[in-house]
């Protein structure tokens, strides 16, 4: 006879294994700036072009974007962990700041945001918020702006000490 094996377990684990990077999500909503670091984000749609952010609900940085419709989401490289890690709590500054925890920022066209050390940034004029039966709610961004700022690879969650909800164990 073998043992029998939680399903919440396993289920936990292969959800673990889908790949996911490592972002900071910015926005604007009146006169506050909004950073939190966030890994459920994906590209949904060519045309128009669609990004999917999973926020948890009620959270201060989900409220804002709702607030605001628009956000920033800023691509991290390989070598920039630490500043993942800084936005690991949600942060608030007053807008026309110069830089969120020590790191420079300037504004987008839509005035969000920017990381200027990240790899690259896409701009989002929110386009809808979908509800789900879940803790997270999902906020599709139509790609209103985008840049890269030099040649690399994206951060990934995978390749970091950390996993969604904290320290991976070893």
């Amino acid at each position: 006879m073998t043992p029998e094996v939680s399903v919440t377990d396993v289920r936990n684990d292969a959800l673990r294994l889908i790949s996911n990077g490592l972002y900071v999500l910015t926005a604007c909503h009146g006169d506050t700036l909004h950073a939190t670091s966030v890994s459920w984000v994906s590209q949904v749609s060519f045309e128009p072009p669609l990004v999917m952010v999973a926020l948890k609900r009620n959270s201060h940085l989900a409220h804002a974007v709702g607030k605001a419709h628009r956000f920033v989401v800023n691509i991290l490289d390989t070598e920039q962990g630490t500043l993942a890690e800084t936005f690991f709590d949600h942060l608030t500054v007053p807008a026309g700041t110069a830089t969120l925890a020590g790191h420079a920022v300037r504004d987008s066209v839509g005035h969000c945001p920017l990381l200027t050390d990240a790899l690259a940034w896409l701009e989002c004029r929110l386009a809808v918020e979908l509800q789900t039966p879940g803790d997270h709610k999902l906020v599709l961004g139509e790609v209103t702006g985008a840049g890269i700022r030099r040649p690399g690879l994206p951060l990934v969650l995978w390749n970091t000490p950390w996993s969604y909800g904290g320290m991976r164990e070893s």
